[in-house]
C-alpha cells in the first residue's frame, strides 16, 4: 500500500464498471512470510494445524487474569483484556536466533528477543494447544523495532491455509517501544475461523538489513461491534471544502483536516471562516506542522517547540478540539519523537499500511493509508475492517472534478466511489475525537427486516435484440430493475459493450457470455465495438421470491457469466478462482441497486473475499478464462 508520496496514483477510471482493464493484484505490502512447514524450524510443539502446546510461550485457554508475571510493567504492556503470553517461558523459534533478555522486559521478568544478522527474516510463534477465540476480540503487543521497518503478524486459524494477516510499516528511524495493533490486512488463504486461532507468527524485516526486534505482552482486547473509518483531508485545500464536505453532510458524516496553521487561507487553502463551518458540522481541525527539516532529524526540545506552536495556534483559532490530533509530518517518527507526540497530543497518525484495531490500544502510531489507492488494496482494508469490526484511516488530499487527476489528487469518481464503499459496507465513519472521546458506538436498527420476500420482487421490462458488426451506438429505454445483457462475438480482437459508460462486457476473440447490471427507469446509451459480428440481446426480466437460491452455491464457467438471484440477507463468504491471463472483475448487485466491486484483477486468481449483502443480489463475473465461485453465508 502507497502512502501517497509517490507518483504512483495518477491515472483514475471514468466510471467504476468500466475500470476493468486495471490491475490490482499487488498486495498492500504483505508478503508471504510462512516456509512450507507451518511447524517452527526449533521442533517448536506444533503439529500440522499448527497447534501446539503451552511450553513455548502460550496460555493455550482464555483463563488468564492479565497478570503481570511478577515483574514492574511498563509501557507499552498494558492492563486491559486478557495476556495471552507474557514471555515468561521461551516461544518456538521461527527464524533467525531467537533469545530471552530481562533488560528488555515489559512486564513481568523478560521479553522475547528475535535476531537476524543476515537480513533475512527474524521470528517467533506462539502456539495454542486449545486454540483461543478471537471472534470478538482484537489482538496487541509491545514490540521494538531496534532493527527492522517491516512487522508483520499471522493468525493460523487454524491451519496453514486459513490466516489472516497484519503487515506493519515503522519509520526506519524508529528504534524505540510502541504498542502495535493488529489490524488485519490480508486473507491470503481460505476463510480464516477466529474462534479456533492455534498460532501467532511474529516476524520482522529490514530490507536486507541487520535485524533486531523486541517483543512483549501479548493481548487480546475486546473488540466494537462495527468497523470504523477515520476520513484526514490532508492539508486543508479549498476542493475538501467545496466537494467533500457536501458529500459527506449528505451521509451524516464528518471527518478531519490536518494542516498547518500558518497554511490557513493560503494557496489555494481553506480559509478560518470555512474551517469553523466544518468544526461546526462535526469536523475536528488538526495539527500537522510545516517543517524545513524532518521533524525527528532536530533536536528533542526542537521537536517539542514545533508540536506545541503548532497546537497552540489552531487553539487560539478556536480549534481546540481538533488540536489534540496529529498528522505526523512526512510520516517521519523516533523514539525521541514518539515521547514528544505522547506529551502534546492525545493521537498521531503515520503511514502504516494496514488497518488497526477498535480502538486501538496504540494511540499515538495509528496508521494510515493513502485513500487514492482505491483499486490497490484500499476496498480489501475496507472489506476486512467491516467484516472484523476494526478500524481504517485514510488519508487523502486535493479532490478534483477531471479524469486524469494529477499526484496528490483524487478523481471525484473514485471519491465518489470510496464514499459508496464504506456507506454499502456500514462502516460508522468517525472523527478522531469520537474516538477518544468514545463517542463512536452507532445505534442498533432493531427494524432491519431479513425475512426472505414473497411474491414479485422486479416488475418485467423491456427486452431489445441487436445484432451487427464494427461499432455502433443505440439509445434503449429501459425500466427499473435489472437488465441482462447476453451477447456473442465472432471476431479476433476487443469485443466491449457498455451501458451509459457501465461495463457489461469486455472481453476478445470468438466468445458468449451474459452480464447482469441494476438500472433505473429512463434512457441509456447502448455502446457496441466489435471486429467482427456480434449480437448483443438486452432483456429485463421478472424476479419472484421463489427464484431466490439460498446458500451455499457453487458455480463454474468459461468467460462472462453471472450467479442469482440469491438471497443473502447477511454476509457471503466468496472463494473465487480464475485461470485466464486477461481481465477478471467479479462485482456483486443488490435488487435495491446497491453494488459492490469484489474483484478487479489481471490473470489468474484463487483468494476469498467477502460480500456485504443485503438481501436479493447477483455476483457478476466477467472473465477471459476458466473460473469457479463458492458462496456461502459469513
Amino acid at each position: 500500500m502507497d502512502n501517497g508520496t509517490n507518483t504512483g496514483f495518477g491515472s483514475s477510471r471514468r466510471r467504476l464498471l468500466a475500470a476493468v482493464g486495471a490491475t490490482s493484484a499487488t498486495l498492500a505490502g504483505c508478503t508471504d512470510f510462512l516456509s512450507e512447514d507451518e511447524n517452527g524450524d526449533d521442533g517448536g510443539n506444533g503439529d500440522d494445524e499448527g497447534n501446539g502446546d503451552d511450553s513455548n510461550g502460550g496460555n493455550g485457554d482464555d483463563s488468564d487474569d492479565g497478570g503481570d508475571g511478577g515483574g514492574e510493567t511498563l509501557w507499552p504492556a498494558i492492563d486491559d483484556g486478557e495476556l495471552l503470553a507474557d514471555f515468561e517461558e521461551e516461544p518456538s523459534r521461527r527464524s533467525g536466533e531467537l533469545s530471552m533478555s530481562s533488560d528488555e522486559a515489559r512486564r513481568g521478568s523478560q521479553a522475547a528477543v528475535v535476531e537476524d544478522e543476515d537480513g533475512e527474516e527474524a521470528g517467533l510463534t506462539v502456539y495454542f494447544s486449545d486454540g483461543i477465540d478471537l471472534t470478538e476480540h482484537d489482538v496487541s503487543f509491545a514490540v521494538k523495532p531496534e532493527s527492522a521497518n517491516r512487522i508483520v503478524v499471522e493468525f493460523v486459524a487454524p491451519g496453514r491455509g486459513s490466516r489472516l494477516t497484519t503487515v506493519r510499516t515503522v519509520p526506519g528511524e524508529f528504534t524505540g517501544w510502541f504498542r502495535l495493533d493488529c489490524g488485519y490486512e490480508h486473507k491470503p488463504g481460505d476463510e480464516p475461523d477466529l474462534s479456533n486461532v492455534t498460532a501467532i507468527n511474529i516476524l520482522a524485516t529490514n530490507d536486507g538489513r541487520p535485524i533486531k526486534m523486541a517483543v512483549d505482552d501479548l493481548r487480546k482486547v475486546e473488540s466494537v461491534d462495527n468497523g470504523k473509518a477515520i476520513l484526514l483531508f490532508h492539508g486543508g485545500y479549498e476542493s475538501q471544502y467545496e466537494i467533500a464536505a457536501d458529500m459527506l453532510e449528505e451521509r451524516g458524516w464528518a471527518a478531519a483536516v490536518p494542516l498547518p496553521p500558518e497554511a490557513i487561507g493560503e494557496g489555494g487553502r481553506m480559509d478560518a471562516t470555512q474551517l469553523q463551518e466544518l468544526q461546526d458540522r462535526g469536523w475536528d481541525i488538526c495539527s500537522n506542522p510545516s517543517t524545513t527539516t524532518a521533524l525527528s532529524d532536530s533536536p528533542q526540545d526542537r521537536q517539542r517547540t514545533v508540536l506545541e506552536n503548532s497546537k497552540n495556534m489552531l487553539e487560539e483559532q478556536g480549534f481546540e478540539d481538533g488540536a489534540r490530533h496529529l498528522l505526523v509530518p512526512g510520516d517521519r517518527m523516533s523514539e525521541e519523537t514518539y515521547e514528544v507526540v505522547r506529551d502534546v497530543h492525545e493521537t498521531a497518525f503515520l503511514f502504516g499500511s494496514c488497518p488497526s484495531t477498535m480502538p486501538p490500544t496504540e494511540r499515538h502510531m495509528i496508521p494510515h493509508i493513502w485513500g487514492p489507492a482505491l483499486h490497490d488494496g484500499v476496498r480489501r482494508h475496507i472489506n476486512l475492517v467491516d467484516q472484523y469490526n476494526q478500524l481504517t484511516v485514510l488519508r487523502m488530499q486535493r479532490i478534483v472534478d477531471t479524469d486524469d487527476p494529477e499526484d496528490g489528487e483524487m478523481s471525484l469518481d473514485d471519491f465518489e466511489h470510496l464514499l459508496n464503499h464504506l456507506e454499502h459496507r456500514g462502516l460508522d465513519v468517525i472523527t478522531p475525537s469520537d474516538l477518544v472521546d468514545e463517542s463512536y458506538e452507532r445505534e442498533t436498527d432493531d427494524d432491519v427486516d431479513d425475512e426472505r420476500p414473497e411474491g414479485t420482487i422486479l416488475e418485467a421490462g423491456r427486452s431489445y435484440e441487436f445484432e451487427g458488426d464494427g461499432s455502433t451506438a443505440e439509445t434503449v429505454e429501459l425500466d427499473e430493475g435489472v437488465v441482462v445483457a447476453s451477447f456473442s462475438h465472432d471476431g479476433d480482437d476487443e469485443f466491449v459493450v457498455e451501458l451509459d459508460g457501465d461495463v457489461l462486457a469486455t472481453t476478445a476473440g470468438q466468445t458468449t457470455g451474459e452480464s447482469i447490471l441494476p438500472v433505473d427507469g429512463g434512457s441509456y446509451q447502448l455502446e457496441i465495438a466489435g471486429d467482427g459480428e456480434w449480437l448483443v440481446d438486452l432483456s429485463q426480466p421478472e424476479i419472484h421470491g421463489e427464484d431466490l437460491e439460498e446458500l451455499p452455491v457453487e458455480r463454474s464457467g468459461n468467460g462472462s457469466s453471472f450467479v442469482g438471484p440469491l438471497w443473502a440477507p447477511d454476509d457471503v463468504s466468496l472463494s473465487l478462482t480464475h485461470d485466464g491471463d486477461g481481465e477478471f472483475v467479479v462485482t456483486g448487485y443488490g435488487a435495491d441497486g446497491s453494488y459492490e466491486q469484489l474483484v478487479d484483477q489481471t490473470g489468474s486468481f484463487d483468494s476469498p473475499r467477502s460480500y456485504a449483502a443485503a438481501g436479493t443480489v447477483w455476483i457478476d463475473i466477467e472473465a477471459d478464462g476458466n473460473w469457479t465461485l463458492e458462496a456461502e453465508d459469513a
